[in-house]
């Protein structure tokens, strides 16, 4: 009866301990941009990036609420909220993605994996395709994934008015960091 019992109850909760292995989430990942040119260099940080890794099929979901990045100046946030990207009409980014790898990888083993990631992003409601390479490093707390790539914001349907054009730099350089734990 006992056993049974035990076994019953393991059954119950099985579909329930399923479902969560292999999942790999985080709601603080660290999304930044880098923009250089001859007049000004401007940065901006944001550190509520959500995303879902599934290490089984390698499939990544990455969500960037866009009012959360934070500049140096006050007045960069504003003109990049509300005249660039147009965060209250387009409140988020978005990647939707693959490991093209991820037979490579070993997320059971401490260590560093080279990756290499293709989807779709989605900013100021544009899509395009993006591939970057980066790694995965796996601890015995999860697992942090990072890469760096190049972004230019008029592919995104994003203008720069005239009058600013030389203080932007065409092409971004994005850096992701996301320290994800298991679900």
């Amino acid at each position: 009866m006992k056993k049974s019992l035990i076994t019953g109850m393991m059954l119950a909760f099985l579909p329930w301990m399923v479902m969560g292995q292999g999942k790999y989430l985080t709601n603080n990942g660290s999304i930044s941009f880098y923009s250089h040119t001859a007049l000004e260099d401007i940065t901006a940080q944001n550190n509520e990036a959500a995303c879902v890794i599934d290490a089984m099929s390698g499939e990544v979901v990455i969500i960037v609420k866009m009012t959360a990045f934070q500049f140096e100046k006050k007045l960069m946030e504003e003109h990049f909220n509300e005249n660039y990207v147009e965060s209250e009409k387009y409140p988020k980014a978005t990647f939707k993605g693959i490991i093209t790898n991820n037979h490579e990888l070993d997320y059971a083993s401490r260590g560093i994996y080279k990756v290499n990631v293709e989807g779709d992003m989605t900013i100021h409601n544009k899509t395009n395709p993006v591939a970057a390479e980066g790694t995965i490093e796996v601890t015995s707390e999860g697992i942090t994934a990072r890469t760096r790539f190049l972004l230019n914001p008029e592919d995104y349907d994003i203008r720069i008015p005239k009058v600013v054009r030389n203080n932007i730099a065409d092409n971004m350089e994005i850096s992701v960091e996301l320290p994800c734990k298991p679900i």
